[in-house]
């Protein structure tokens, strides 16, 4: 009988999914719980699994599309049809609701051991992760030649990047290319490339266009001297044993922030444009961009206010290793009620963050660098500098009240001490 599979509900307000890649194709037994298809949403990427053992008669969607919540996509013969495997299916049986997939970003399941995936012109089976293939077919790195290094023969990303390098190692040196000629004819070899914009580069696409072009962007920046927090961070690293992680800047920004945001609660919430209403919210959590190969990521530091510096610390070093590990799940990304972005010692002088929509304030850490300024006493020292800016929705707040919300943040900063006292 034909069985259709249907795109399960995979998320909480998720209606539709992108199909980043088929791990199947007509023609291709299947076994229950093996990866049939990843898909990307809003929060993050799922690899789906078939709930029945058959095989795949049809798929529906090509990489790229998007497809809506219980539409069809995929039909698989299951056991006692007379029907031919791959050929279209001549009638349908309503399935049930399938089982939930695990959740990950760009990647397997946390924890998982991916399925082997049948190798193009071969019978051979390849070990590989939805990722690991996902690389190959970027790179064009047939993944059925790759010798893989991991357990059990398993290619792993290091052997894709390896045998691109090699394949693209030049053979012989090419001759020197003479100056340009205005509106000449191409060198051989000049071939333009049309990129599609797929997975979470096309989530990032959508997010920053919606949040351009309907919350009304204003910027303001200030510096900050950072000498007394940066004494302070030594002392408490000082004090770490050597099994603890080491603090960084970051969690001094973000209890800052929160202690700023209890002042200034019009900064710390979403704004609702259906109903132009502005939601206050009552917790404080706390999104961190983190980048990633594959683009820019939030996780979400949970009730930040409650948390201790060492807590916060330890909570962002446990959320950028699971976004490099491509572990991260749902529930640790979205909701949060402010953002805090960072590109550390690549942060340059000050920029214009993006806001998160629909949150209505975003915070802009840049590059701590030793800078001359003028002391009190009128003499100039050098002093550990960093600047803050602070994008918010004009709409909603005012230009005095970011400035003071900024001020806020950088008096907490420049005076840890009280920092330290007003922490609830």
């Amino acid at each position: 009988m034909a069985f259709e599979f249907k795109l399960p509900d995979i998320g909480e307000g998720v209606v539709e999914g992108e199909i980043v890649q088929w791990l199947v194709k007509p023609g291709d037994a299947v076994a229950v719980d093996q990866p049939m298809v990843e898909v990307m949403t809003d929060k993050a990427t799922v690899v789906i699994s078939s709930p029945v053992e058959g095989v795949v008669r049809e798929t529906r969607g090509a990489e790229g599309d998007l497809v809506e919540v219980h539409a069809v996509v995929c039909v698989i013969e299951t056991e006692g049809s007379d029907a031919p495997p791959a050929s279209a299916p001549s009638g349908s049986t309503p399935a049930d609701a399938a089982p939930m997939p695990s959740a990950t970003t760009d990647g397997p399941p946390s924890g998982a051991d991916p399925t082997p995936v049948a190798a193009s012109g071969s019978g051979a089976k390849v070990l590989a992760a939805p990722a690991t293939r996902r690389l190959a077919r970027e790179l064009g790195v047939e993944i059925a030649a790759v010798q893989g290094t991991g357990p059990a023969g398993r290619v792993l990303e290091t052997d894709v990047r390896a045998a691109a390098a090699r394949s693209s190692a030049p053979a012989a040196t090419p001759p020197a290319r003479p100056a340009p000629v205005a509106a000449g004819p191409s060198w051989p070899g000049d071939v333009d490339e049309r990129i599609p914009v797929r997975g979470l580069r096309r989530r990032i696409w959508d997010k920053m266009a919606q949040s351009a072009f309907t919350a009304a962007h204003f910027t303001f920046v200030e510096s900050c001297d950072c000498s007394a927090v940066v004494q302070m961070r030594k002392r408490f690293n000082q004090r770490l044993g050597p099994e603890e992680a080491k603090l960084t800047f970051l969690p001094f920004i973000v209890k800052a922030v929160v202690a700023s945001l209890k002042k200034f609660r019009s900064l710390n919430g979403h704004v609702d444009d259906a109903d132009m209403s502005f939601i206050q919210r009552g917790d404080y959590h706390i999104g961190v961009a983190v980048s990633s190969d594959r683009g820019l990521v939030v996780p979400v530091i949970r009730h930040a206010d409650r948390r201790s510096i060492l807590d916060i610390g330890a909570e962002i070093a446990r959320l950028a290793e699971a976004v490099r590990a491509n572990t991260i799940t749902p529930e640790e990304l979205g909701g949060s009620t402010f953002t805090i972005t960072s590109l550390g010692k690549d942060g340059g002088i000050f920029a214009t963050p993006i806001i998160n929509y629909p949150e209505v304030a975003i915070l802009g850490v840049h590059r701590l660098q030793k800078t001359p300024v003028v002391d009190d006493n009128d003499e100039i020292v050098v002093r550990p500098v960093m600047n803050l800016s602070l994008s918010f929705d004009h709409r909603l707040i005012d230009g005095h009240v970011g400035a003071e919300f900024t001020y806020s943040v950088i008096r907490l900063l420049e005076d840890p001490d009280r920092l330290m006292m007003e922490m609830a």
